[in-house]
């Protein structure tokens, strides 16, 4: 009895600790007061979680060896093009962020998974916090949007960071808003949980958190199209591409149109005008002209298109300087592609972007041929994992890509304890979790 209040304990500490640690250096509070700070202790009060906890975990992982054969395969072609084209321009401290970092957010991600409704008050907190600043702010000031940008809403003090934080405002009410989906454990709640989804939605769009507004509807597209694959795979896979195509053709449409468009208002700060008005502003600094830049050099270079340049070259060959990790400020750290996928591409080539595909699509597959078997808490887990992976297609950097690792390892968690459960129908010896706001046991 005593070891499994401990293992509950524990499982509770490191949800709480990763998720707080991975949230450590973008939730703007903790800015304020000295956010490497908070990051470096929460990240070692995480590692200290997880050696107490290392036999539990260890037991989640059967069945996954896949997965992690897949993990350690993208991170030898990691480690090989950091080697072989980046070693004498980008410290080495990079590449040890992103081995360090990314496993240890990935484990407690994974270690998370025995204690979702932890992850989910965590979340649901954060949100909060934010309303709170954005409704004194309305209060004392008015529309936070006013003049068509957004406003010092947290008291910031600089102008060069307190206009960016669009998608920051976006990504953690998104976030609040799905896990409270996961902590709807009755009817009731459940309809105040979905009823808030429009008024969220709206909001993200007032604001132009369009990465996140997207990043949103996936995540809520997904979750209708798990649940219709239960019944019809083949109907949701026909799906997928129609959806696919008028996605593709719909965006082509619009980008002629807003190229050719001379009354978008200058001073609407919505995300529809904002993108019109970037779309036709030729200054570089703009997520359309980056990428569009950082296309045109893959294509430049076709003798790279295989294995890339080298991790962490993009603000190098830009001009900004090497990057390094986050607890050492560097400049070209600032500089980034602004979408994973296509950072990978141009650093560690075709060959990184299918394994990092292939490792970062697998949750998604393995959890559909389970979704009957998940609970609401479980299937809002998957679903703060698709709203990150769909996030990070627009605001995501690599080796900073710390939340998509956590929500990675929350969702193979997930899969994890799901494949104990049913083995341990078969043979009670085997691990099997218990509430999964309380731990996981051994019985």
């Amino acid at each position: 009895m005593l070891a499994t209040l401990q293992t509950h304990g524990l499982a509770k500490w490191t949800a709480i600790a990763g998720t707080m640690g991975v949230f450590a250096k973008t939730f703007i509070p903790f800015y304020l007061i000295g956010s490497t700070a908070i990051f470096a202790a929460l990240a070692a009060i995480g590692c200290a979680l997880v050696a107490m906890n290392w036999r539990q975990i260890l037991k989640l992982k059967s069945g996954m060896a896949n997965i992690g054969i897949l993990i350690g395969l993208f991170y030898t072609t990691v480690i090989i093009s950091f080697l072989l084209n980046s070693l004498a321009s980008v410290p080495l401290t990079h590449l040890l962020g992103i081995l360090i970092f990314h496993t240890l957010f990935v484990i407690l991600g994974f270690a998370a998974s025995c204690a979702l409704r932890w992850v989910f008050w965590i979340l649901v907190a954060a949100g909060a916090v934010y309303l709170i600043f954005i409704a004194q702010y309305v209060v004392r000031f008015g529309d936070l949007m006013r003049d068509g940008f957004i406003h010092d809403v947290f008291g910031v003090g600089d102008s060069a960071i307190y206009l960016t934080f669009h998608q920051n405002i976006g990504v953690v009410l998104g976030f609040a808003a799905l896990a409270a989906l996961g902590l709807s454990s009755n009817r009731t709640t459940r309809i105040l949980a979905f009823s808030a989804l429009p008024l969220v939605l709206l909001f993200l769009f007032h604001v132009a958190a369009r990465g996140a507004l997207v990043a949103l509807l996936c995540s809520l597209l997904f979750l209708a199209a798990a649940a219709l694959w239960v019944r019809s795979p083949k109907l949701v896979a026909f799906g997928v591409i129609a959806a696919a195509i008028v996605v593709v053709a719909t965006s082509s449409w619009f980008y002629q149109r807003a190229l050719g468009d001379r009354n978008v208002n200058p001073n609407a700060g919505d995300a529809l005008s904002r993108t019109i008005r970037e779309i036709q502003d030729p200054r570089p600094g703009f997520r359309m002209q980056i990428w569009a830049r950082t296309a045109e050099r893959i294509s430049a270079e076709p003798n790279r298109l295989l294995f890339g340049r080298g991790i962490g070259m993009f603000p190098v060959n830009d001009g900004f300087g090497a990057p390094d990790w986050l607890l050492r400020k560097a400049e070209g750290s600032k500089h980034y592609p602004h979408n994973v996928h296509l950072e990978l591409l141009y650093e560690t080539g075709i060959v990184g972007l299918l394994l990092f595909s292939i490792v970062t699509l697998f949750p998604l597959a393995a959890s559909l041929s389970r979704w009957s078997l998940f609970s609401s808490a479980e299937r809002s887990a998957i679903a703060l994992y698709v709203f990150y992976l769909v996030s990070s297609g627009f605001s995501g950097a690599f080796a900073y890509s710390y939340q998509l690792q956590f929500f990675f390892g929350l969702a193979v968690g997930v899969i994890a304890i799901k494949r104990s459960e049913l083995a341990a129908s078969l043979n009670p010896r085997i691990l099997t979790p218990a509430n999964h706001g309380r731990g996981c046991v051994m019985v």
